[in-house]
């Protein structure tokens, strides 16, 4: 089986909410691609997972994806691509009906939904969204649901107003039969920069973080979790597994911005290139910062001296509250004596 190499292309900047934690400040069409714009980022994107021998993961997002029209047409064009190996969507939720979900169906790659839901409840969600989206949210969700079709992941982001809520949010979860949660940090750019205070400090990521195995049963084996960025929870038939991702900057995996820009991840907005101008094979094979963050020893800090072989914390996280991404990971409390 082929390795997969996984894009994050987020199609427009567009939206229908302003969440107090977006990393976006621009929500405008400006940077939007036409058609044409859309098929060339695509061939880039595929004449280097040809030239690797791998098969490509997409996953398209935004902004708010379902906002823009070319979206359908993309996914289709994708499908019928050999070196695609599966699709997947990224919304807030709020736009999906029976429409939609009935567009979206044929498409035989498109396999997985992820839906943002950062509470169990209104109180906590619409805080942070907008008021009365959870409510939407959650009657979108059976109607997914309902046609038996796809997998759906919902997209946690832990903040200091909601972290304590994450365990009911896994109990949500089971009662809604969704497929997964993904729980990833709030890391602070642009209209989140106006909340800095809710960013987690160490001790809450740690607090989180231990909450999360003790409800897994995995309590002795925390260790297991300096090295995890963000955590995915996959539910099948009732029965639930955790699973704990590494910082995966410059491995298997980049981010593509409406304008082609291209970043090593999207909490990560610094451009590498640009796919209208740049191939992507020269911009993995050649970016100086990809080849910096590949190598554990040119990082700083606790980072630099960590055992951890396989952990380079989290580069996003070190690069938006310190200004330097080789700087060690503000939140890693793992004991180096």
């Amino acid at each position: 089986m082929k390795d997969s190499f996984h894009i994050q292309w987020h199609v427009t900047n567009s939206c229908n909410l302003r969440c107090k934690h977006c990393y976006q400040e621009d929500f405008s069409k400006a940077g939007d691609l036409d058609w044409s714009g859309l098929r060339r980022i695509s061939d880039n994107i595929l004449a280097a997972i040809h030239a690797w021998n791998k098969t490509a993961c997409i996953h398209l997002t935004g902004g708010e994806p379902l906002l823009k029209p070319e979206t359908f047409l993309l996914l289709d064009e994708l499908n019928r691509e050999s070196d695609v190996s599966d699709l997947g969507i990224i919304t807030n939720g709020l736009l999906l009906n029976d429409a939609v979900i009935e567009r979206l169906s044929p498409i035989s790659k498109l396999k997985t939904i992820k839906v943002s839901l950062d509470g169990p409840s209104a109180e906590i969600h619409d805080s942070i969204r907008s008021q009365g989206s959870f409510e939407k949210v959650m009657r979108n969700l059976f109607l997914i649901k309902k046609q038996e079709r796809f997998d759906i992941i919902l997209m946690f982001t832990a903040m200091k107003r909601n972290f304590k809520s994450l365990l009911s949010a896994l109990d949500l979860c089971q009662d809604t039969g969704v497929d997964g949660l993904i729980i990833e940090r709030f890391i602070p750019w642009g209209r989140g920069r106006e909340i800095m205070g809710e960013v987690l400090d160490q001790g809450q990521w740690k607090e989180m973080i231990e909450g999360l195995f003790d409800y897994f049963s995995i309590g002795t084996e925390i260790h297991r979790g300096f090295s995890y960025q963000a955590f995915q929870v996959r539910l099948d038939r009732g029965e639930m597994d955790l699973a704990g991702a590494p910082c995966v900057i410059g491995l298997d995996g980049l981010c593509v911005m409406p304008e082609g820009s291209v970043f090593p991840c999207r909490r990560f907005p610094v451009a590498i290139g640009n796919l209208l101008e740049d191939s992507l094979k020269t911009i993995w094979e050649k970016s100086e910062i990809l080849e910096r963050v590949r190598r554990k020893e040119n990082l700083k800090g606790r980072c630099g001296r960590c055992p951890l072989k396989d952990c380079r914390g989290c580069r996003s996280l070190a690069l938006c509250l310190t200004g330097d991404y080789l700087e060690e990971d503000p939140h890693c409390w793992h004991p180096l004596e």
